[in-house]
């Protein structure tokens, strides 16, 4: 693979990475509803997502680390994960007790998070720093078409045979990881093998913000994400395709900004890029309480998606400068708990408080988080690792 290629082949995974997240708000609620379930109950399967994110990314990033196979330190782990994933994904639909989709989503959930820590400590171990933002921008891209091809395809598969989206996340998910595993190397002769394990980020000032911040961030996203589309059918009277187009417009418009703010991340202060980001997001949830019509909530979905990609392009590039290379895996894994762990949280909190409240707390509540992780990105500094001390700030 000729190395100008690199940052984009190493980004591909992510289209399954999107398309498989993705489902989370489209197809697998719909396929739980079916279900005959509560809120909470439809909260509580799909939390599972962010249940296993808490830990899986960090044990597997601690391993890979740690690994020596012939093929890599991460790939072998992609591999595994990937192939088990899709087997889990399209054994899901089958189904038809509550129970068992609950076992059977855990377990995909697992693996997909099983694969997509190292695939994430795989992109900053294969590019040149110099074009960090450019691969994470173009895996961002990637990762919205992957959403989009669900959000497009899913409702009309779903009509054909519901069982139709789910072979199509579990093909492509596992398509795109063999290609980058076949085609890009790793290069990790730089790094020395950690010789413990050490659970010490918070010796790592500006790693703790960078968690902190991003726990608020995914708090605000876990509010959302399980009940969208039953937001707009119930609350709005949208169709379940206008809130599928919805999200489409989200994607897109984040895969358009992808590339040029990965650009403008790798030339100007990834925070400044990454403060953007949370307030374009804040301010457009915020409004989101009252939108009334299609139009409306197209245009806001828009906005947030401009905001989401800069902040995924950014904390992954913070997060990449920031930590000792030689334990980069532990802290992507790290920093997956503080992504997980709060989505976890908010989509069983959000489930109870709409059978409790109603949907008038549904865009507010989100907002709310959105704000707390701004004000503290806007009083924090990331400063860039350095083996004998700390300088410069990203």
């Amino acid at each position: 693979m000729k190395k100008k290629f690199v940052p984009y082949i190493v980004g591909l995974p992510n289209l399954g990475v999107g398309l498989l997240w993705a489902m989370n708000m489209s197809v697998i609620p719909l396929f739980v509803s079916k279900l005959n379930v509560s809120n909470a109950q439809q909260g509580r399967l799909i939390s599972m997502g962010a249940f296993t994110g808490i830990f899986v990314q960090y044990l597997v990033g601690l391993l890979s680390d740690r690994s020596n196979f012939k093929m890599g330190k991460r790939k072998p782990f992609m591999i595994m994960g990937s192939v088990l994933a899709a087997l889990f994904l399209i054994l899901l639909p089958y189904t038809n007790t509550y129970m068992t989709a609950f076992m059977l989503a855990f377990l995909f959930y697992f693996f997909l998070n099983f694969y997509q820590g190292p695939y994430y400590s795989l992109i900053p171990e294969a590019v040149d720093e110099k074009e960090l933002g450019l691969a994470n921008g173009f895996a961002r891209v990637v990762s919205v078409i992957g959403s989009a091809i669900i959000f497009m395809l899913g409702p009309s598969l779903w009509e054909k045979n519901y069982k139709y989206p789910f072979y199509l996340g579990a093909i492509l998910g596992l398509v795109t990881v063999v290609i980058t595993v076949f085609l890009v190397r790793e290069d990790t002769s730089k790094y020395e093998k950690p010789n413990k394990v050490s659970f010490d980020f918070i010796k790592f000032p500006s790693v703790l913000k960078l968690y902190l911040s991003v726990f608020m961030v995914y708090m605000s996203f876990g509010f959302i994400t399980p009940f969208f589309v039953k937001y707009c059918t119930t609350n709005l009277n949208i169709s379940n395709s206008d809130a599928n187009n919805a999200l489409l417009i989200l994607t897109l418009a984040g895969a358009v900004f992808a590339v040029p703010i990965g650009k403008l991340a790798d030339k100007i202060e990834k925070r400044k890029v990454l403060l953007l980001g949370v307030v374009l997001f804040a301010l457009s949830l915020a409004l989101g309480t009252f939108v009334k019509n299609k139009t409306a909530l197209f245009a806001i979905m828009a906005v947030i998606g401009i905001g989401f990609i800069a902040i995924q392009i950014t904390t992954y590039s913070i997060l990449a400068e920031i930590v000792p290379p030689e334990r980069l895996g532990e802290f992507m894994g790290m920093m997956n708990l503080f992504i997980s762990l709060p989505q976890f949280l908010a989509n069983n909190i959000m489930g109870f408080m709409l059978d409790r409240f109603g949907y008038g707390v549904f865009f507010p509540t989100a907002a709310v988080a959105m704000v707390i992780a701004g004000l503290i990105i806007l009083t924090s500094r990331f400063n860039k690792y350095i083996s004998k001390g700390i300088s410069s700030s990203l």
